[in-house]
C-alpha cells in the first residue's frame, strides 16, 4: 500500500475553510450517507493553551421497534441522567484513515505557525 498523502483526498472533503477552523465531512467506506461524520477542527492561537478541538457530528438512530430495545429505558436514562449514550463506527481505508489524520496534523502545523 502506498503511504502517500492523496488530492484530491479519499474519504475526507474539506466543506468551509475559515481563519481559525475548517468543516470537513468524512465518509463512512460503507457508502451509506447516514454513516457520514462531519468534523470541525478549530485551532485557539490566542490561549496560553494553544489547543486544537475536534468535534464530531453524526447522525444517530434510535431502534424503537428492534427486538431487544427498550424505550422505557432510554426513556428513564434520558429522565435520571440527561442523556442517552449511543455508539458511532466509522469504517475508513488504508488511504482515508491517513487523508483525515493528515487534516488534523494539517491543523497542528497552521496552529503553531500562528503561535510564532
Amino acid at each position: 500500500m502506498d503511504n502517500t498523502l492523496q488530492s484530491p483526498a479519499v474519504g475526507i472533503m474539506i466543506n468551509k475553510n475559515y481563519s481559525n477552523a475548517t468543516a470537513y465531512t468524512i465518509a463512512c467506506d460503507c457508502h451509506s450517507d447516514d454513516h457520514q461524520v462531519h468534523m470541525w477542527i478549530e485551532i485557539d492561537s490566542e490561549s496560553h493553551c494553544k489547543d486544537v478541538s475536534l468535534t464530531f457530528y453524526v447522525n444517530t438512530t434510535t431502534p424503537f421497534w428492534k427486538e431487544g430495545f427498550s424505550r422505557v429505558k432510554a426513556a428513564w436514562d434520558i429522565l435520571v441522567k440527561g442523556y442517552r449514550e449511543d455508539h458511532h463506527t466509522l469504517l475508513l481505508n488504508h488511504d482515508a484513515a491517513l487523508n483525515v489524520a493528515n487534516a488534523i496534523k494539517e491543523n497542528v502545523d497552521k496552529l503553531d505557525k500562528l503561535s510564532k
